[in-house]
């Protein structure tokens, strides 16, 4: 089983964001931290001979609001409560603005042995447009701390079709995050809700987005330099050394089980698909009420499964199996267009197709 943990807090609501997270105050924080350990707790005793994790993530939010030392504490606590495979994959997200060495060095000793660091971009103009609370100086630090600490694997997040980037700038952030020399790069085009404050700019026409060959180029670009440096696309928006793919994540896309802990986390257990209270306070509530704070889910019907497999299937490079999908003329015109590739009884997205990937996964869904 994976364990995923939700800490919903933030330094500052960046302007893009339509995330279940929030900026509090440290008493709301603890608190919900207290209300986390009594859900792992109702879980433990809810899912008993479920094995060892296989993988635990720790994502917000901004989990590194809290110490390295808290985070280790955390982690003991789920150690305590669920077995931990030795070669288990334990991943926190970190926002560069947030963690010293000391930091770093704590969450390694409590068993950290991968970090996923928000950088966004490395142009400070950017950085600012964007709201985040840190600058490109602070992410680079990031890196290097989390090296000198020894983090087994570095991640860092990357967006492509900022505002206010030309091609040039972007193809400037690419190149100094691949000298960094990360284990693993995650590439992601910037997409608004018309609930965010970016969004709401746009909408006034405030902002303007780059058009969608730019964002197209731009994804190209990232993947054709990621490619020359010696990283491997395993999923849409995910690179890595080799070796360093992100277990957590793939078992999410493989549909393997998982549980997700903390305020609006998702779950996946015995193909029953589950989530909680987004609400904090409800959150807390129903836990100090001693109940497990779901929300709502339920069994998805054999043909919604199998749609679902052949969705998130398709995102990675390796594609699904051709059996899963309908048997019809219109697999052919794709293959004919270069969107797709069949190989050894499987279907996967060329590099094309993943330009165009929503309308292709579409094409092939099952009816």
């Amino acid at each position: 089983m994976r364990l995923y943990i939700h800490w919903p807090f933030c330094l500052a609501r960046c302007a893009y964001c339509d995330f279940n997270t929030r900026v509090a105050a440290r008493r709301v924080a603890v608190a919900y931290a207290h209300s986390l350990c009594l859900e792992l707790a109702l879980w433990r005793e809810a899912l008993p001979g479920r094995g060892g994790l296989r993988s635990l993530y720790l994502g917000g939010g901004t989990p590194s609001t809290m110490r390295g030392e808290e985070v280790a504490e955390l982690l003991a606590y789920c150690r305590r409560l669920f077995p931990v495979r030795g070669d288990a994959e334990v991943t926190v997200e970190v926002n560069p603005a947030t963690w010293k060495e000391d930091d770093f060095a704590a969450a390694r000793r409590g068993g950290v042995n991968r970090v996923s660091i928000g950088v966004q971009s490395l142009d400070d103009r950017v950085l600012r447009v964007l709201g985040r609370p840190h600058g490109a100086g602070d992410a680079v630090a990031a890196v290097r701390r989390a090296r000198r600490a020894g983090i087994a694997a570095v991640s860092l997040d990357m967006m492509f079709g900022l505002p206010l980037e030309s091609g040039h700038r972007f193809t400037q952030d690419m190149e100094r995050a691949i000298g960094l020399r990360p284990h693993h790069v995650s590439t992601y085009a910037l997409s608004l809700s018309s609930r965010s404050p970016m969004g709401r700019l746009v909408s006034r026409g405030e902002f303007h987005m780059p058009e969608d060959d730019v964002v197209a180029d731009e994804y190209r670009e990232a993947s054709r330099m990621l490619r020359e440096a010696g990283y491997v696309r395993y999923e849409i928006s995910n690179f890595c050394l080799p070796g360093y793919e992100c277990r957590h994540n793939m078992a999410y896309w493989r549909r393997e089980d998982y549980l997700g802990t903390g305020a609006g986390a998702h779950s996946l257990i015995a193909g029953w698909r589950f989530h909680n209270l987004e609400s904090i306070l409800a959150y807390n509530r129903r836990l100090h009420d001693g109940v497990l704070p779901v929300s709502g889910g339920g069994r998805l019907a054999a043909g919604e499964e199998k749609s679902e497999r052949v969705m998130l299937g398709l995102r990675m490079a390796r594609g699904v199996p051709e059996r899963l999908l309908p048997q019809a003329a219109r697999l052919a015109d794709l293959e004919e267009y270069g969107l797709v590739r069949r190989e050894g009884g499987r279907v996967r997205l060329t590099e094309r197709g993943m330009l165009l990937s929503n309308p292709v996964i579409a094409e092939l869904m099952p009816a």
